[in-house]
C-alpha cells in the first residue's frame, strides 16, 4: 500500500462477528491491493472489536474506529465516508464477500472513462450458510427457510447519456440498491446529500449520484451479497427506521423518503429541461405510492398469487448460477 492509496474502503459493522472475518479476508485477497480499509464499528457488543484488532495486526492497510454509541446505519455510513482521503471510494458491508477481481475490474472502468461516476458488478445472492440462491419463476427468490427475498433486477441501469433518465432508473428500478457497494468517485459522492437517516435512503443517494455521471455495471457476479435473518427486508417498518437511525423517531411511512425525492432534484448542474424531467419522475412516484395504488397492487397480487414454492425454488448450490437480483419496490439492503 502506498502512502496515498487511490482507493478508500469504508466497512460499516454492528455486531458482525459471524460474517466479518470472511468479508475482511475477501477484501485483503483482492488483486488490486492499493487501498486503505477503514472499519466503522457502530458500538458492537459482540466480538467485532476483537476481530478487527486481530486483522489490524495482520495488515497495516486496516484502520479501526468504534463509536461510543449506536448512531444508526445511515450516520455510520457517513462517518466512514468522512475518513476518505482518496479519489475513489467504496462502502463495504460486513456480511458481503468480494470476488478477488472486484476492485480491479471496477477501478479499470473508472480510470478508462471519466464520465463514469460509479462502477459495480452483477450480484450473487447467498443464504445464511453461504449457499447460492437461485431464481425461480417470474424472478422470485425464496430461501430454504421459506422467506421470500428479492425479485430479479435489470442489468445496466443508469448508464445512459441523459441525467434525467439515469435519475429515473435509479429511483424506479434499482430495487436491490447494491450499486451503492460499487466503487465511486469520491468527489461526486461529496456533491450529494450523502446517506439519509431513513429507510430507502440508499435509493435516493444512487439517484443523486446518477445526476453526476453514468454508472457502469460489469456483468460478472463479483459481489456476493448475503440474505440472512438480519437483513432489512425482513424487518418491520419501525425496526427499519430504528436501524437507520435509533435517535430519530419514525414518522409516517414514506414521509422522509418523499422529502429525499424532492432534495434529489437540486443536486448537480443540470439544464432546466433535465431538471424539470427529474421533477416529473418524482411527481409520478408520489402518485404511484399513493394509498389507492398500494391497494390495487395488493388486490392484483392476491388475485394472481402462485402456489407455494416447491423445493426447486430453494437453495440448490449444485446447480445454482449467479444472477443479478432485485427486490420489490420499497426494499433495499443498507445495513449497519
Amino acid at each position: 500500500m502506498s502512502a496515498n492509496a487511490p482507493l478508500f474502503l469504508g466497512l460499516t459493522v454492528f455486531n458482525g462477528e459471524r460474517y466479518l472475518p470472511e468479508a475482511l479476508e475477501s477484501a485483503l485477497a483482492q488483486s488490486f491491493g492499493d487501498f486503505t480499509l477503514f472499519i466503522s464499528d457502530n458500538a458492537s457488543t459482540d466480538g467485532t472489536a476483537d476481530i478487527c484488532g486481530h486483522y489490524m495486526r495482520l495488515d497495516r492497510r486496516i484502520q479501526y474506529r468504534r463509536n461510543e454509541r449506536n448512531v444508526g446505519a445511515g450516520p455510520n455510513f457517513n462517518l466512514a465516508f468522512r475518513q476518505c482521503n482518496a479519489p475513489f471510494y467504496k462502502w463495504m458491508a460486513h456480511d458481503d464477500v468480494l470476488d478477488p477481481a472486484f476492485l480491479q475490474r471496477c477501478m479499470e472502468v473508472l480510470r478508462d472513462d471519466d464520465g463514469v461516476v460509479l462502477a459495480h458488478t452483477a450480484l450473487r445472492l447467498l443464504d445464511d450458510e453461504g449457499e447460492v440462491l437461485i431464481e425461480g419463476p417470474k424472478g422470485k427468490i425464496i430461501d430454504r427457510h421459506g422467506n421470500r427475498h428479492h425479485d430479479r433486477e435489470p442489468l445496466h441501469l443508469a448508464e445512459g447519456a441523459r441525467p434525467s433518465l439515469r435519475h429515473a432508473e435509479a429511483l424506479r428500478r434499482m430495487n436491490w440498491c447494491t450499486a451503492l457497494f460499487g466503487v465511486m468517485r469520491a468527489d461526486a459522492l461529496r456533491r450529494t446529500n450523502w446517506l439519509g437517516s431513513y429507510y430507502e435512503a440508499d435509493r435516493i443517494l444512487l439517484a443523486e449520484l446518477a445526476l453526476m455521471g453514468r454508472f457502469r455495471q460489469i456483468e460478472e457476479p463479483l459481489l456476493h451479497k448475503r440474505c440472512h435473518a438480519g437483513v432489512s427486508v425482513l424487518k418491520s417498518y419501525a425496526d427499519k427506521a430504528r436501524m437507520m437511525d435509533p435517535n430519530v423517531a419514525p414518522l409516517l411511512p414514506g414521509l422522509r423518503l418523499r422529502a429525499g425525492y424532492c432534495r434529489s432534484l437540486f443536486v448537480g448542474d443540470l439544464p432546466l429541461g433535465e431538471r424539470l424531467a427529474c421533477g416529473a419522475t418524482v411527481a409520478r412516484l408520489f402518485c404511484r405510492n399513493s394509498m389507492a395504488y398500494k391497494i390495487r397492487c395488493t388486490l392484483r397480487e392476491l388475485w394472481s398469487e402462485a402456489p407455494p414454492a416447491g423445493p426447486e425454488l430453494q437453495a440448490a448450490p449444485s446447480i445454482a448460477q449467479g444472477v443479478q437480483l432485485g427486490c420489490a419496490e420499497g426494499d433495499s439492503p443498507v445495513q449497519h
